[in-house]
């Protein structure tokens, strides 16, 4: 192991504020940062291709981070011990646990999914913001779903807050990222149904049916469904709502949708 590294002007600090802050750069090195115990933990678990882990017991919470670092005793990841200082500089979170790993970018093309019987499909359209992301992806593996389908997503799904918000889970829930045409290729050639949340004609969302193969679709946070997806949706639906809001967060509404489904689903 090499020595502590104390400077913020140390080359590998500044790198991993870069792969922290820059989706341009993560593509670059095919490389994303991993912060928090739990999160190594679930990616270690997925199977993710770690290279290093940077730690700083200073930050330590309790004996689980010392555990993990044993865990890649006598393999090829590079152990990095960070200084206080630098560590608060590379790290994403305000109240940081001591450890930031890197690992390789892994493929995110829909062709590399595969499905049982009858799937249940969450498709997301050019969503934003990288929290709704990561609590959308904690919802779908709660309820079951398959796999997620980013259309023209604007978010960079290696984004470090995708990862904190689905704790972990967006390392080890099957995820594709393609085009509006790609996805619904993809979901044609699986022959699913495509339910869409949106007022427009719409009949509440207990009427749907998803107890078949289905793909569940929800528009931006800002505009909703655009006119591609309306005008190759199978059947929209909308949740019904008494009170004076008349629109729900994108992670509360999928989290309805889903739960729905997976009553219909007997799950």
């Amino acid at each position: 192991m090499s020595e502590i590294i104390l400077s913020l002007q140390n080359s590998r600090v500044k790198e991993l504020v870069k792969l922290r802050e820059s989706p341009r750069r993560r593509r670059e090195l095919s490389l994303f940062p991993i912060e928090g115990l739990r999160e190594i933990e679930v990616g270690i678990d997925a199977g993710r291709v770690f290279t290093e882990v940077y730690f700083c017991p200073s930050f330590f919470r309790e004996r689980g981070e010392e555990i993990l670092l044993h865990r890649f005793n006598d393999t090829e990841v590079e152990l990095v011990e960070l200084g206080k200082d630098a560590f608060g500089k590379s790290a994403y979170r305000e109240n940081p646990e001591g450890l930031i790993a890197l690992a390789k970018t892994f493929d995110l093309q829909p062709d590399r999914l595969s499905f049982g019987a009858k799937p249940l499909v969450l498709v997301l359209d050019q969503v934003e913001k990288p929290g709704n992301l990561g609590a959308v992806l904690r919802s779908a593996e709660a309820f079951g779903v398959d796999a997620v389908l980013l259309s023209d997503a604007v978010v960079d799904f290696f984004n470090p807050n995708v990862i904190r918000s689905s704790q972990g889970l967006s390392l080890r829930m099957p995820v594709a990222v393609g085009s509006k045409e790609e996805i619904l290729a993809f979901i044609r050639a699986h022959e699913l149904s495509i339910c869409g949340s949106s007022s427009k004609n719409a009949v509440p969302l207990w009427e749907g049916d998803f107890a078949s193969g289905v793909a569940i679709l929800f528009g931006s946070e800002r505009e909703g469904l655009g006119p591609f997806w309306m005008e190759n949706q199978d059947e929209s639906l909308v949740i019904p709502m008494s009170g004076s809001s008349d629109s729900l967060n994108l992670s509360v509404s999928a989290a309805c949708f889903l739960s729905e489904a997976a009553r219909q689903r007997g799950s």
